[in-house]
């Protein structure tokens, strides 16, 4: 059993699939841990793509629960043996928070007309959607409709989806219904999630938001309270603190200068971390933001290009913990910009074939979650210990 001391790390391997497994390791990459469920996933029948395939993203709560989400399908609750605790089916995708209360804030998708120029587009709306801590529904916040109370946020979705019209790429809601149509209203869920997407341009997926952190405190100078959620929309370059309650948007940054960004996350001194993946410019790098500024105070370069996926976060003793999913790498440094640690995974391909990033996100995991792992699970660990390998290796320096 792992000591409550030491700084453990989860992640599941994307080509895991059409059974996932999900690995807690520890900083000399020693495997102290793991689940696996095939619950939910995708027939391979259906030649599903790979964001459908395995687990989007899987969080360690402070009980040794394994929260595992089956892409834009189901948020499944695992005990520490791999057991089902209970199964929400929602389409869920990309990330979850927990709140200090116990409920599970995730993010999902659903098909709704919206307004354009000239007309009416699908889009694939996010919610920020509440459960309890029995995986039941207690609410849903439309980010839409929140983000549109801004002018400046509804102007910016507008022309998003005016610029996919100009070019052609339509998603048009009187030629979509008759797919979209169900018996209560429009279907949602990963085969409607999986039509829209395959549409050329990916027209509706617009918001595409990654990442939600729900925030414990207030903003030193007041731009947001306790409560208040911070979001990432990846497709808009756009990181914004909501309140849902008030439906309001409290804060925002990021166009013009975040590209396809993941895991923004608020400091204590109430500064945003965020992993800037700079899709636009090829190059990744980890910024930390002034939100009153509305500026730049540090930022570390990767010195490598990870398109898609990734993510950081600051761990207790100060350092950033980087996750350079595309390469399959993990990384911490300092404030100085010395890499301090770096751990490289590999997965051995399965039938379904590989994904395009080797992981979604590597996470620090709770300390106080570790007394409840490191037994009672052998079929899990046996299954991971045959598909992936890791080890702590050389850096690849990056540059301030």
């Amino acid at each position: 059993m792992p000591s409550t001391s030491d700084q453990l790390y989860v992640f599941s391997p994307s080509a895991s699939y059409p059974r996932p497994f999900a690995c807690v390791i520890d900083d000399r990459a020693r495997l102290v841990h793991a689940w696996s469920s095939p619950i939910g996933q995708p027939d391979i029948e259906t030649s599903p793509p790979s964001y459908l395939r395995g687990w989007n993203h899987v969080e360690v709560g402070p009980d040794g629960s394994l929260y595992a989400m089956v892409p834009l399908h189901a948020l499944l609750k695992l005990a520490p043996d791999s057991a089902l605790t209970w199964r929400a089916d929602l389409p869920a995708h990309h990330d979850l928070a927990l709140s200090p209360a116990g409920e599970i804030y995730v993010l999902t998708e659903e098909p709704r007309p919206v307004p354009c120029t000239g007309g009416s587009h699908v889009l694939l709306d996010n919610s920020v959607t509440v459960l309890g801590p029995d995986g039941q529904l207690r609410a849903a916040h439309s980010l839409y409709e929140i983000l549109t109370t801004d002018p400046r946020l509804e102007a910016l979705i507008t022309g998003v989806i005016d610029e996919h019209r100009a070019a052609g790429r339509t998603a048009d809601p009187a030629a979509l219904a008759p797919r979209l149509e169900g018996a209560n209203g429009w279907r949602r869920g990963r085969d409607i999630s999986r039509l829209l997407r395959a549409r050329p341009g990916s027209p509706s997926d617009i918001l595409h938001t990654n990442t939600v952190e729900i925030l414990t405190t207030g903003h030193p100078a007041g731009l947001w309270a306790a409560g208040n959620v911070l979001v990432s929309l990846r497709n808009l370059n756009l990181i914004a603190v909501l309140d849902l309650g008030a439906r309001a948007v409290r804060w925002w940054w990021g166009p013009g200068e975040l590209s396809g960004q993941h895991q923004p996350s608020v400091q204590p001194d109430g500064t945003i971390l965020v992993f800037d993946n700079g899709r636009g410019l090829g190059r990744s790098r980890v910024l930390e933001i002034d939100p009153l500024a509305q500026g730049i105070t540090w930022q570390y370069e990767l010195g490598l290009f990870c398109e898609m996926a990734g993510g950081c976060e600051r761990l207790d003793d100060g350092t950033v913990l980087i996750s350079d999913a595309q390469a399959g790498r993990a990384l911490i440094v300092d404030r100085d910009g010395r890499e301090r640690w770096t751990i490289h995974v590999s997965t051995r391909a399965t039938s379904a074939g590989r994904s395009r990033a080797e992981f979604y996100r590597l996470s620090a995991i709770p300390r106080r979650a570790a007394r409840f792992l490191g037994a009672g699970d052998r079929p899990a660990r046996t299954l991971a210990e045959s598909q992936v390998s890791c080890h702590v290796g050389q850096s690849v320096q990056g540059a301030l």
